[in-house]
């Protein structure tokens, strides 16, 4: 009875993301018609087209958006309560979110997009694997293993990203906090040039990042994982080796330029980029409190199978 009962909670989860999916691509459309969302082509690079101007408290029916604001050294201030695409599989269909990070269009790989009948449930040569990231992938299987964040684990840094409840920057001339709604989550990056970490931090779910600027363009490289994350809801791997670099620019008022590179040679045989659009949610809608641990019904009654710590290398 559990399996039947798991089997249909992921079914409800899946046409929960797909319907999502379809109504935020639908608004996305219809705001970049009014020229309110602007970069809206960039639905390749992996959920612009799916999220750029839905979700919660998207803009609507707006006047065309102004410059971007600036801190008084003359930075861009990402600082709002941000839409920030839901991307539940960086991958794309068959690899097509893939994007080269220099050139930022698509790019191949031996066996890309080649069914994987030897995999844990329906999977495809998405990626560039190497053999322990391919393996990884295979042997994914939540309703069989369970998933860290069905057991209210952290997500890490690369799946918050992912995330569809939004989040809230605070920036100052030395620092940028991103306030993730998730489970009240919060990531800290320096911006000072002079700033150290410490050298004998242990690693953790999210790693930690340092920021710097190039030009108008925020750079943030994170590392230092301890690889029991994955990257998205479909569960593509990393190790505790990656890095991941993500860039912000400000394109105006109302939108930001995301690409998001990830560079682990331990899971993938090259690095690769997905490209987003965050859009600037409505002044009424505000960061919540979120708790997983509350009412987590699946957890406690044994629907959800709970996650137990990997052997990660």
């Amino acid at each position: 009875m559990n399996s039947i009962v798991a089997v249909a909670a992921i079914v409800a989860i899946l046409s929960f993301d797909l319907m999502l999916a379809a109504q935020q691509a639908a608004q996305g459309q219809a705001g970049a018609a009014q020229g309110g969302a602007q970069a809206g082509g960039q639905g390749r690079g992996g959920g612009a087209g799916r999220g750029g101007a839905g979700g919660r408290g998207a803009a609507a029916n707006q006047p065309p958006a102004g410059p971007a604001p600036r801190l008084a050294n003359g930075k861009p201030d990402l600082s709002g309560h941000w839409n920030n695409p839901y991307t539940p599989n960086m991958a794309g269909n068959k690899g097509a979110n893939a994007l080269d990070p220099t050139t930022l269009m698509p790019f191949d790989w031996p066996r890309k997009g080649e069914v994987l009948t030897d995999a844990e449930g329906t999977k495809t040569f998405d990626l560039p694997y190497t053999e322990w990231g391919l393996k990884e992938w295979k042997l994914y299987n939540v309703e069989k293993n369970g998933d860290y964040a069905g057991s209210c684990l952290p997500f890490g840094m690369p799946r918050s990203l992912n995330s569809p409840h939004g989040v809230q920057v605070i920036q100052h001339q030395d620092a940028l906090a991103f306030l993730w709604e998730q489970n009240t989550w919060f990531h800290w990056v320096p911006l000072d040039p002079n700033f150290k970490w410490p050298a004998d931090l242990p690693p953790s779910w999210s790693g930690v990042s340092t920021g710097r600027w190039d030009g108008d363009k925020l750079i943030i490289e994170t590392s230092g994982f301890n690889g029991y994350t994955r990257l998205d809801t479909n569960g593509h791997p990393h190790s505790k080796d990656m890095k991941i670099i993500n860039t912000f620019e400000r394109v105006d008022s109302r939108s930001i330029r995301h690409t998001f590179t990830v560079n682990d040679p331990v899971a993938y045989t090259r690095p690769w980029t997905n490209v987003r659009t965050w859009t600037l949610k409505q002044p009424t809608d505000v960061i919540m409190e979120y708790s997983c641990e509350e009412n987590n019904l699946g957890l406690e009654d044994g629907t959800i199978v709970r996650w137990k710590y990997p052997d990660r290398r």
